[in-house]
This record gives structure tokens, C-alpha cells and sequence, in this order.
């Protein structure tokens, strides 16, 4: 759940005026509440790991039941950390500790220190550090007995760096940008009002989604995928199916993750990586299969369509928070000066408001588009393991199949709705079918809450393998897919022209 984590983290690091703890002395309240709060979590994670250990040491033969357990309850205790620290912002008083205690004198006046508003959400670090190396044991006790080769599971330290590295690049990157300028804003504020600044600030996006690959590979310990047949199948698939990329990459998790994506937007700077376990568990077919999804994503031009459509969205919410600002503060209503009133007194709140909005629009909209989007490539992923003929029933070695990935036959679409099977079984993800009714809606719920950028792992099979016996519907969804894109894109840019006019557009670039 990284982009909900970056949300609520950015939340806590805004400029609010945090309470104060229903408790006196307010201090020791405060710093009291949340560390037995944080000790509590914490003991919730020590609880889940020594059942994992013990029940694997006792029988090892549940290890896929005690897997299926760990991973739900781990991502149930994902929600409670936010919860917990959550309730020690706004209801302990440790909100209100950090912005009281780091406090610097600066041009005769007290100002919260540099950087200092990290310091709010600090209880969720130290919960975050505090589960990695409790769950170490679970997932080493797992490793060992789910059959995974002869491969070592790392030590205790690599596997903190390598949780260190993710949640730095997929996390805390925009969190540090968006504290960076505030700080700035409070230290050197002629600065910060500047066009050349203001520019800069616009550019920061477009710029770190064009680089973010350079970004990647030394902070993820990406490396180049040896010589040998996997790259040249790969090289040789590329080709045909008109490709192009930097290099193809692996990254080494010791079996902890079976996934693939790619990155960058131009030829140039874009890779295409690989996990350690998903190059050893797949079979030859489906992983050509696997690496034309992700062809598919750049083929259809996806990375392009996700940066115009961010950047296109936070302009029109920053203008549209813009002109409910100028209208609330313009208008001479009974009704709304009694709102301008009671605003008034939540003032130092009115920062969280515009967050909320963007977390809820992109969950939906961007959702929708996202989703979309990766079925597109899951029908690419299947044309690039088709043949010509419609009605196929196997392919052998003499096989050929067309340039461009431009046919789609049932073959090819069995070959990767077996990958997505096989990669959800590696990785313990349930079925959302079976059980009692409330049972299976609740599980469809938390299944799609949960895939709510590509969609339940089982939706996605069951569309591919129901097009075996009618392809035909194949171009109907392309062309529904464009119309939709095209209607969206073209919804953004007349609600930025509209809105742009209606604030003025010197005063939107101003409070962008």
C-alpha cells in the first residue's frame, strides 16, 4: 500500500497545529502514551512471529496455511500501525511534543527546525524498523520450509537493507520533497517566491518520473541480468516484438518477492527488471509471457498516459482548491460568512482537506485507469505467446509466431493466465471464491481493496481464459479503453482551462 502509506505520511508532516494530550503534564503524556502505544504494536508483531516459528517447528507440514495466515495478518497490522500512530498524533499529544520541543531561533523568532516536521510521524519508523526485525524470524522459518532450493535466506542485516531501500525509493522520496519545501518556505522564503523556483518546483515531478531508473538501480541493488539463455530469449523477444530498453535487470530479494516491472520513459534510461525467484520459479513460456506484459505497458504507451494524467490532475485539484478559497473568501451570504467564520477556527487544519481529496480521486480515478491499463497489457502479455491461428490447441517448437505481438490465439491466452495463477500461488494469495456468502463478499472486498491498481489476481484470469472462446471481443475492449482515455484526458484539460480562467492563471502558478 505504498501510495496510501506516502498520503498519510504527508499528512503528518504538514503545518497543522497538532493538539495537546487530554492529560497533564502534557510532556510526559505525550511521550508516555505513545511509547506504550508503539511497545503494544510491536508486541502484536512479536505475537505473529513466534506463532509462525512455533507452528512450523511443531509441523512443518501446514507451512502453506501458516504462509496464507502470516500474509493476512501482516497486512492487518499494516492498517493498525497507521491507526496507532495515527491516534498518537492527534489523540496523545505526540503531534503537538514534536512541534513544541524542535524549535530553533531563527531571525528572532522560534521556528520549527529543519526537517523537523519528519519527526511527527517518527513513532510509525520506529514501528516500521521494529517489524522488520521482528517478522525477520517468520519469514526465515517460512523460507526454509516452502521448498524454496538451496538458496540461503539472507542475513539479518541485508534483509533490513533491502526493506530500507524500497520503502526509501517508494515512500519516503515525495515525502522528503514535500518537507524539503516547507522547510525552504520557512528559512528562505524570497527564495521560494521566485519564478526560477516556482518552475523548479513544477518541473520536480516530470523530472523524477524521466530518472527514477537511474534512481533505482543503485538503491534497490538492481543488477544487469547475466549472459546466458533467459537473456537471450529475452533479447531475441525484444526484437521481435519491436522493443527497445536500456538493459533487462535482476533483483536479488533471496526468493522474497516474485514480481516484474518495468521503468522509464524513454529507450534510453528504461528497464525491465526481474525478482530473483520469479526467473527461477517460472517456466520458460510463461515467463516470455510475463516480460510481454511488461512490453505491453510501453507498447500502449502507459508510463507516458500515468505522468500526463498526475500531472494533469494536481493542477486541476490545486485549481480547484484555489477557486473554492476565492469564493468562500469573496462571498457576502449570511450562510457563507457563517462557514468563513467557522473555518476560521480550523484554520491550521485546512492543509489536510486537499490531501484527503487527492488520496480519495486518485483511488478512484486513477484506480479505474490503472486498471484498465494493466488488462491491456495482460492482453499483450497473451499476444506475445500467440500464434496466427484463432482456434490453435498447442504450440510446439515449430511454432512461429508473428511480429509485433499482433495476433491472439487461446494458446497464448492459456500460457499467461497460467503465469498470473502461478505467480499468485507463489506469492499466498487466496482465491477470492469458497467459503460462507458474507465470507466471499468480504474477501472480494479486501481482494479488490487490495489489487485496487490492477484488480483481483483472479478477475484478471477468469477475463483471459473467458476470451479463449469468444477473441472477438478483444478489439471491442481496445476500443472502449481508447474512447476512455480519450474522454478522460480531454475532462482534465477543459477543467484545467476552466478553472485556470476562472482563479487566474498568474495566481494558480503561484500556488502551485
Amino acid at each position: 500500500m505504498p501510495i496510501l502509506l506516502v498520503f498519510v505520511l504527508i499528512a503528518a508532516c504538514l503545518p497543522v497545529e497538532w493538539p495537546q494530550p487530554p492529560f497533564a503534564p502534557a510532556r510526559e503524556a505525550a511521550f508516555g502514551l505513545t511509547v506504550g502505544a508503539v511497545a503494544i504494536v510491536l508486541a502484536l508483531a512479536g505475537a505473529l512471529r513466534t506463532w509462525v516459528v512455533r507452528t512450523l517447528r511443531r509441523d512443518p507440514s501446514r507451512r502453506y496455511e501458516v504462509a496464507r495466515s502470516y500474509n493476512k495478518w501482516r497486512r492487518f497490522l499494516f492498517f493498525v500501525n497507521i491507526g496507532t500512530v495515527t491516534t498518537c498524533v492527534l489523540a496523545f499529544g505526540w503531534g503537538w511534543l514534536a512541534q513544541r520541543e524542535l524549535l530553533v531561533f531563527w531571525n528572532k523568532s522560534a521556528q520549527l527546525a529543519p526537517f523537523a516536521e519528519l519527526a511527527v510521524p517518527l513513532p510509525y519508523f520506529v514501528i516500521l524498523i521494529g517489524c522488520w526485525l521482528i517478522y525477520y524470524d517468520a519469514e526465515r522459518a517460512l523460507h526454509r520450509v516452502l521448498h524454496l532450493g538451496d538458496r540461503p535466506f539472507w542475513p539479518r542485516s541485508a534483509y533490513l537493507l533491502h526493506n530500507v531501500r524500497q520503502f526509501a525509493l517508494m515512500v519516503m522520496l515525495p515525502v522528503a520533497l514535500i518537507v524539503t519545501q516547507q522547510t525552504l518556505n520557512r528559512y528562505a522564503p524570497e527564495t521560494t517566491r521566485t519564478v526560477v523556483y516556482k518552475v523548479a518546483s513544477l518541473a520536480v515531478v516530470p523530472c523524477m518520473i524521466l530518472f527514477m531508473p537511474l534512481l533505482m538501480k543503485p538503491l534497490l541493488g538492481l543488477k544487469s541480468m547475466p549472459p546466458g539463455p533467459t537473456r537471450d530469449r529475452f533479447e531475441a523477444l525484444a526484437k521481435r516484438l519491436d522493443f527497445r530498453c536500456a538493459d533487462f535487470l535482476v533483483w536479488n530479494t533471496h526468493g522474497a518477492s516474485i514480481n516484474a516491472f518495468i521503468t522509464g520513459l524513454l529507450p534510453r534510461v528504461r528497464y525491465v527488471v526481474f525478482t530473483d525467484r520469479i526467473l527461477e520459479d517460472l517456466p520458460a513460456d510463461e515467463l516470455d509471457a510475463v516480460f510481454g506484459h511488461e512490453v505491453g505497458h510501453a507498447k500502449h504507451g502507459h508510463i507516458w498516459l500515468y505522468a500526463g494524467f498526475l500531472t494533469l490532475s494536481l493542477s486541476v485539484l490545486a485549481a480547484l482548491v484555489l477557486f473554492l478559497t476565492k469564493y468562500i473568501d469573496s462571498a457576502t451570504s449570511e450562510d457563507m460568512l457563517r462557514l468563513r467564520m467557522w473555518l476560521e477556527g480550523f484554520k491550521s487544519w485546512l492543509a489536510l482537506p486537499p490531501v484527503a481529496l487527492v488520496t480519495a480521486y486518485l483511488f478512484v480515478v486513477f484506480g479505474a485507469l490503472s486498471r484498465r491499463c494493466e488488462r491491456q497489457a495482460d492482453l499483450f502479455g497473451c499476444k506475445t505467446m500467440s500464434c496466427t491461428d484463432p482456434v490453435c490447441t498447442g504450440h510446439d517448437e515449430k511454432t512461429v509466431y508473428p511480429p509485433g505481438g499482433s495476433c491472439l490465439c487461446p494458446t497464448g491466452i492459456r500460457t499467461f493466465a497460467h503465469a498470473l495463477d502461478r505467480v499468485r500461488e507463489l506469492n499466498g494469495m487466496e482465491h477470492e471464491s469458497g467459503g460462507r456468502a458474507l465470507r466471499r463478499v468480504l474477501r472480494a472486498v479486501w481482494g479488490w481493496l487490495r489489487a485496487w491498481q490492477h484488480g483481483p489476481m483472479s478477475q484478471r484470469i477468469a477475463y483471459l481464459l473467458g476470451l479463449t472462446d469468444r477473441l472477438a471481443d478483444e478489439p471491442r475492449f481496445q476500443r472502449r479503453l481508447f474512447a476512455f482515455k480519450c474522454v478522460l484526458m480531454l475532462s482534465l484539460l477543459v477543467a484545467l482551462v476552466a478553472l485556470g480562467e476562472a482563479v487566474g492563471w498568474k495566481d494558480l502558478f503561484d500556488a502551485m
